[in-house]
């Protein structure tokens, strides 16, 4: 799934750019396993953690 997010992303010229609120048991997945960047709890959506996922990031997933 994360694939075809960072393939639309592309597709809608946003350069492999995908962002998600992550539940806790996942925030090690998203981290370690996608590689993607945690910014930290997200106040506004009871406190998830947020991740992105920056095109060198996407890029690095694809391979």
């Amino acid at each position: 799934m994360i694939a075809a997010a960072i393939h639309l992303s592309l597709a809608e010229e946003f350069s492999g750019r995908i962002g998600l609120h992550s539940l806790p048991q996942a925030d090690d997945w998203y981290s370690r396993g996608c590689g993607m960047t945690a910014l930290g709890p997200d106040p506004a959506v009871q406190n998830l953690r947020y991740f992105e996922m920056t095109p060198g990031q996407a890029a690095e997933f694809l391979k």
